[in-house]
């Protein structure tokens, strides 16, 4: 059997579909250990409601800072993309390149054009 692929016109559609996302933080491997189970949790955390550029060759970024504030003592590990504030379905995860250790009641940020959602 052949594989094919598909055109950049379908690929930045469906990417079109997720522009708008709730970024959620988590401290394992959330399709491993389970989406909701690896979630950050305490202190003033909350997902981030998340704004990307429109796509250009498969890839879209994030248009603004996206910045937790108030987290508890957590060492992160992922990043995951979800659809709704509070459970629903999860769009997509990356795995942080170096876990991060934030100490109680600091903030994470990830500057504008930081992540990167693509498509190959």
């Amino acid at each position: 059997m052949e594989i094919g692929g598909f055109s950049d016109y379908r690929a930045n559609k469906w990417l079109t579909d997720i522009d708008k996302i709730w970024v959620a933080l988590h401290y394992a491997d959330p399709n491993i250990s389970g989406a909701y189970a690896s979630e950050v949790f305490g202190g003033s955390y909350s997902r981030v409601k998340t704004d990307f550029t429109d796509p250009d060759g498969r890839v879209m970024f994030n248009s603004s800072s996206i910045v937790f504030k108030g987290l508890p003592a957590v060492r992160l590990t992922h990043i995951a993309g979800w659809d709704k504030q509070y459970n629903g379905n999860m769009e997509f995860y990356i795995p942080l390149g170096t876990p991060t250790a934030v100490l109680a009641g600091k903030s994470f940020e990830v500057q504008a054009s930081q992540l990167a959602i693509s498509l190959p």
